[in-house]
């Protein structure tokens, strides 16, 4: 354990509850706490953004996790702006997709009220950190009005960072209750709602394990790509924030160095991943390869990325990956947290080389749509090759 985890877990305040509490979502002021240390600070921006002399990515610090009006069309959706953070909002979409479609008390919700999007989202929030921390302990940190770190050649202020109060949690009702009392701060728009829930992951984890995660000193969190790394998905889906998304641990090496333990997907993942790379010249790496454990999650849900840019796919058949004959022609809709909806039909029966196999979109679709469709059906294709896919309808949000 490093020092600056030391001061960490000397500095947190634990915080317990009654477990009927209940709290409606209003929006309480923060109080309690421990107030973050310059340490702490300056390591925090070190391992998130790699530099904490200079302005943290804009971005994150005013998106945070916003619902399409409720009751109607998409209400199940957030919206995200193509920047850094739509990797972690897709992630944060599957849970609550999770959570509307299948563990709802009312059954599959698609159009959930206000009340029902703010519970999908807190007990998302709740899932992730929980994962994160193990099953043990969870540190979420929240902004008051103080600022506990002064702006110098050594630290920008970034107006969140250096604000932080630290609450420390072992029990998940404890944690869900907490989480609901200030879900407010992870909804305000504009607001630092994403990086709090980064932020809060990374402390959970611990800044040394964040680290050996990466696998590389040299790098950070938050990487250039234009949608977020996919380290930071992998976080939120299995709580280590790895880049490695093969099944167990593989040994790479050569005649000429040691083989190096490369630590990739260690259990089943609940919400999964599908990943297709653009032919290069460069050939992909094994461990770049999603496994079984996340082309095969627990629920038929599934974080797209291809080509660097985000979204969901899904299904609302719980059976989807339990019964092979499920899996024989199913519809997957394919939502993107711009705002659109588009619905297929997979037909696993199809040949390879049949010419049926290749990919039909009916007249309502439009040209440019149809070629980020194909980039999906090739994400499609990853976890079932050789179906054919027809997309048969898209729908657009209207707020």
């Amino acid at each position: 354990m490093t020092e600056n985890e030391n001061l960490l877990n000397d500095d947190v305040d634990r915080v317990m509850y009654a477990r009927n509490q209940q709290y409606k979502y209003n929006k309480e002021p923060v109080t309690g706490g421990q107030p973050i240390t310059v340490e702490q600070a300056k390591a925090l921006r070190l391992t998130v953004f790699g530099a904490c002399d200079t302005p943290p990515r804009g971005e994150w610090l005013r998106t945070g996790f916003v619902f399409r009006d409720p009751e109607k069309e998409l209400s199940y959706g957030l919206r995200a702006r193509r920047n850094g953070t739509r990797g972690m909002l897709s992630a944060i979409q599957g849970y609550i997709l999770k959570h509307l479609l299948f563990t709802s008390v009312n059954n599959a919700c698609m159009k959930p009220s206000k009340q029902q999007q703010l519970d999908a989202l807190c007990k998302s929030l709740t899932e992730i950190l929980w994962k994160v921390g193990e099953n043990e302990k969870v540190i979420v940190c929240l902004p008051q009005e103080k600022s506990y770190v002064p702006h110098s050649l050594n630290y920008f202020q970034d107006n969140v960072t250096e604000k932080l109060h630290l609450f420390e949690m072992t029990n998940i009702e404890d944690l869900e209750i907490f989480l609901k009392r200030y879900l407010h701060l992870f909804q305000d728009d504009p607001g630092p709602g994403s990086l709090l829930l980064l932020y809060s992951s990374v402390l959970t984890r611990g800044l040394s394990k964040i680290m050996s995660d990466l696998m590389d000193e040299k790098v950070y969190l938050i990487s250039s790509a234009e949608e977020g790394s996919i380290c930071i998905v992998t976080l939120m889906l299995t709580g280590r924030a790895t880049p490695n998304l093969h099944n167990g641990i593989v040994n790479i090496g050569d005649e000429h160095h040691y083989a190096i333990p490369h630590y990739g997907i260690l259990a089943r993942s609940e919400v999964g991943l599908l990943v297709h790379y653009e032919e290069a010249s460069v050939p992909v790496q094994i461990t770049q390869i999603p496994g079984s454990r996340l082309k095969t999650p627990s629920y038929p849900i599934w974080i797209t990325c291809t080509k660097g840019h985000y979204g969901v796919l899904f299904n609302t058949n719980r059976e989807l990956l339990r019964n092979h004959l499920a899996e024989r022609r199913f519809p997957l809709t394919y939502y993107s947290c711009s705002g659109s909806e588009n619905y297929a039909t997979v037909d696993t029966r199809s040949h390879p080389n049949d010419q049926n196999a290749r990919m039909k979109v009916t007249d309502d679709i439009n040209s440019s749509t149809t070629s980020q469709l194909l980039m999906v059906e090739c994400l499609i294709h990853t976890k079932w090759e050789g179906a054919s896919v027809q997309w048969t309808g898209v729908k657009n949000a209207v707020n």
